[in-house]
């Protein structure tokens, strides 16, 4: 009991009224199967109000079970309510803040007649059981480094699954220290806008990324958090000019060079990348003299040597103050100079000799971890001239190096900054020696360090992110991407080795050497469309160093599932007699694959498409809808059934079949047919001597509309009753003599009879004529004295004479029925179904016999046993009968028979 308070907490109200009884309970949503939310038996407090047997035997079940939709039960007899489900709050109500769920509780006894309804509502509260997620974990962002302070870079909100603002994101904080960004999140009507601005100016020279850490924190009891990584990276600006070691370099250059000889090595360097790094040298286009100096030199754009392009000659001037432009390849370019000053030496005079000896062996490489206060070389000066002459002082061109002396020893060369080969693998080592004559002459040497590498980069691959895809149902070892990284160090320190994690090799396999990636795995995107996998670059240094990009692969697909319909056979109900184009209604199926593969388009199977609208009155369009292509009639047909296909737009198509069973419900579109009275047949006759309530004749008629309102009849007298003589049976259709009238000749009356069906919106009627001949009793025979004997004799004839003649119209009529029976019998004319009219039975009597018309008529009128009988016969009989095959019944022959005389109709 303790564990299952611990689960959920119930606040419970009960209201009570005169007529109702209102529980209110709370629940916390993802509660587990069987929570009991409420005893709605003890919380309703009907024990108060009824002996304990009679709140003993309450039953309690829900009123209208959908409006629990499956998420309660209650135990019929203890009224325990119990969940039925795991409640998901959001899936249940959304974002709206209340969540209720309304339905009444009957508590009934079947043993005391007692009913009660208890009505129940449930709110549903809601725990934090979201965390906070953004769009994307990780978002990539660029940044100019000429990016004005106040800047803004816009990022996309965390959504927050729960449905409450308690347990919704509270906020959002940035945790990276030390950054040029200030992140803000303000509220607006559209959410939340989170921003980071540039507080400070960044220099891509200095730092050129920015890794950014984002939090957004919910407001639960015991609050989820979701991250944001934002990398900035700085782009590149051309903002750095190219800069020479020195402003000003100052060389003597003898007279007897010959064409070719260097004179200086010039270096500028520039601090961005690229194109904005790239440095050409030339000399200034602007400086004085300028003719001059292309004459006796040159300098190379890439190198930035000076070399003597043609001989001096004693006729040359002894300075020359050369301007050498610097520029980089940015847009625009940026430009810086230096000026060298060239003195040219008379060859009498004997200037200082420059060696430089490297301590770095044969290879000559300085390995660029080498701390500053490195020795690397060794510089001897020697001058053969003597006094001042001969007193000389070095110097070193270089930002890297530096010369320091050695009593009586020249000099060394020792490193005053850290060197990078990545950034330079060599650097010219420029040693100026001049001696303290007049004019002084100078030396300056000139070797080249190499800089040995090192195992301090890591591979970097060319790309973060590689984005790449493979067909489903792929065969092993088809490609999938190439990744390449490379290194900035050199040798076995740069050769690279592609390595997948151990779990992505069950899906992929990667060449070590060439970073192809094979699949080793057959993908099924209906399954998994997309997959995210680390890959790994690895170098061969000691130690080795390791870098990393994600590939994120997608499933693209194959065309390799069939529609499926909604429903294993689609059923329509369409009323009859609406006209072509309506609509039926409409087919529908769903496919797994997606694009092309995944449209659907409907039309009918093979076998039931191009048939004429006499054989399938129903067009299909692409879509799915179901439309009539003429009138349908459902005494024509009742039912129609054919089978459609659903085929997708993939390569190869795939089809799949269902079934369309089509209804057509009646409408009152067939008036009754009267059988009697016909227009050859109309006339009855009565005496007037027939007792008040004598059935005259009874009227016979039928409708072909289904059976119901549409079907049922209705008989009355509309004209030619004026005199209130006969009555009517409504339903029966049976005429009564109503009263007795006096004639003094025989009288017909011309009844007009109309009946109608019972239709109330659409009734449907027929009229027809009967005429009724009120006749008079035939003259009391006067028996004379002197002839008694005579009347006699006749009477007794004419009694014989029409005994006989009814004798033989009989035996007539027998032959000729079984005659047309032999007939019948003889066609194949075995299950002949014939449809009654629409006529109750008589008092006493049984339905007409199907072995007779309906018009084989007999009207007798028996007056006294005195009175004269009469006996008239109508016959009348035709028969139509027509086969006819429909391919919607599977080449089902059907037959209709129609018979009339009195119009019996049978359809099957």
């Amino acid at each position: 009991m303790e564990v299952l308070c611990s689960l959920y907490f119930l606040i419970i109200s009960v209201t009570t009224g005169a007529c109702d009884i209102v529980l209110n309970l709370t629940l916390r949503e993802e509660e587990p199967v069987s929570t009991l939310v409420g005893n709605v038996a003890s919380l309703s407090g009907l024990q108060k109000n009824m002996t304990p047997e009679v709140f003993q035997s309450l039953r309690y079940s829900f009123l209208d079970q959908a409006k629990t939709d499956d998420l309660f039960r209650i135990d019929n007899e203890a009224g325990d309510l119990l969940t039925n489900a795991v409640i998901d709050r959001e899936k249940q109500c959304g974002f709206n803040q209340d969540c209720l769920f309304k339905f009444d509780v009957a508590a009934h006894s079947p043993v005391y007649s007692r009913f009660e309804i208890l009505s129940v509502l449930v709110t549903l509260t809601d725990i934090n059981d979201h965390m906070p997620t953004f769009p994307s974990s990780i978002v990539n962002k660029t940044l100019s480094e000429s990016a004005v302070i106040g800047t803004t870079i816009q990022l996309d909100e965390a959504l927050d699954l729960d449905s409450t603002s308690q347990n919704g994101i509270q906020s959002y904080t940035m945790i990276t220290a030390d950054s040029p960004f200030l992140f803000s999140a303000t509220k607006t009507s559209e959410g939340v806008s989170l921003q980071l601005k540039l507080k400070s100016a960044i220099n891509r020279e200095n730092i050129d990324n920015y890794e950014l850490i984002i939090v957004a924190v919910d407001g639960g009891s015991d609050p989820r958090t979701g991250s944001l990584t934002v990398n900035v990276e700085v782009a590149d600006e051309n903002d750095n000019s190219p800069q020479f070691y020195r402003d000003v370099y100052d060389v003597s250059l003898r007279e007897d060079r010959d064409v070719g000889f260097q004179v200086i090595q010039l270096t500028a360097t520039d601090k961005d990348i690229g194109a904005n790094g790239q440095v050409a040298y030339k000399f200034n286009v602007r400086q004085s003299f300028l003719a001059e100096i292309n004459e006796y030199f040159m300098i190379n754009e890439t190198t930035g040597k000076i070399t003597l392009k043609n001989k001096l000659s004693q006729n040359t001037k002894k300075r020359f103050n050369i301007t050498v432009d610097a520029s980089d390849q940015g847009k625009p370019p940026k430009v810086s100079q230096c000026i060298v000053r060239v003195s040219i030496i008379d060859v009498e005079n004997n200037k200082p000799v420059v060696r430089i000896t490297l301590l770095s062996g044969s290879t000559g490489a300085i390995s660029e971890s080498s701390s500053v206060g490195t020795v690397i070389a060794h510089v001897t000066v020697e001058d053969s001239d003597s006094g001042s002459n001969g007193i000389v002082t070095c110097q070193i061109a270089s930002d890297h190096f530096q010369l320091q002396t050695v009593l009586n020893r020249g000099y060394i060369v020792v490193i005053s900054q850290p060197l990078d080969r990545e950034l330079s693998d060599k650097y010219n080592l420029s040693v100026e020696c001049s001696d303290q004559g007049l004019p002084p002459l100078s030396t300056l040497s000139t070797i080249v360090v190499p800089i040995a590498d090192v195992n301090d980069n890591a591979p970097l691959f060319y790309k973060t992110l590689y984005q790449a895809s493979i067909r489903e149902n792929n065969a092993f070892g088809d490609g999938v991407t190439q990744v390449l990284a490379k290194d900035r160090d050199l040798g076995q320190n740069s050769e690279i080795r592609y390595i997948l994690p151990l779990e992505s090799k069950e899906k992929l396999a990667i060449n070590e050497d060439t970073g192809v990636i094979t699949a080793n795995y057959r993908f099924d995107r209906e399954n998994e469309s997309s997959y995210s996998l680390l890959v790994l670059a690895v170098d061969k240094g000691d130690p080795a160093l390791t870098g990393t990009a994600t590939i994120q692969l997608t499933v693209s697909d194959e065309n390799d599932n069939k529609p499926t319909f909604t429903v294993p056979m689609f059923q329509f109900f369409v009323m009859e007699n609406m006209g072509p184009q309506l609509k039926v209604g409409s087919l529908s199926a769903t496919d797994l694959d997606e694009g092309n593969n995944q449209k659907i388009l409907f039309d009918f199977h093979p076998n039931f498409k191009n048939l004429p609208s006499s054989q399938m009155p129903f067009e299909i369009l692409p879509s799915g809808s179901i439309s009539t292509r003429r009138d349908l009639d459902r005494e024509d047909r009742n039912k129609y059934t054919f089978d459609i296909v659903a085929i997708d737009q993939g390569i190869p198509r795939l089809t799949s079949t269902s079934r369309v069973v089509v209804y057509v419900a009646d409408q009152n579109d067939n008036k009754p047919f009267i059988t009697f009275p016909l227009f050859s047949n109309q006339t009855v006759s009565v005496s007037q001597l027939a007792k008040i309530g004598t059935i005259v004749t009874q009227i016979r008629a039928y409708d072909l509309d289904e059976t119901g309102p549409n079907s049922q009849l209705r008989y009355s007298i509309s004209a030619g009753n004026e005199k209130d003589v006969f009555s009517i049976g409504e339903t029966s259709g049976s005429i009564y003599l109503k009263r007795t009238y006096e004639i003094t000749k025989n009288t017909p009356f011309k009844l007009r009879i109309n009946v109608s069906d019972m239709n109330v919106s659409h009734m449907q009627s027929s009229f027809q004529d009967l005429t009724i001949v009120l006749t008079l009793p035939p003259p009391t025979p006067q028996v004379l004295e002197d002839g008694g004997t005579k009347n006699i004799i006749i009477t007794v004839a004419v009694v014989i004479l029409t005994i006989v003649l009814s004798a033989v119209i009989i035996t007539v009529i027998i032959i000729l029925r079984r005659n047309d029976q032999k007939l019948l019998q003889s066609k194949g004319q075995d299950n002949l179904v014939k449809t009654m009219y629409s006529l109750p039975p008589l008092d006493g009597c049984s339905p007409p016999s199907l072995d007779k018309s309906p018009s084989d008529k007999v009207t007798s009128i028996v007056d006294s046993p005195r009175k004269k009988k009469g006996v008239s016969f109508t016959f009348e009989e035709e028969t139509t009968q027509i086969f006819y095959s429909d391919p919607m019944d599977q080449g089902q022959v059907r037959e209709v028979v129609v018979l009339t005389a009195g119009r019996t109709i049978h359809r099957s």
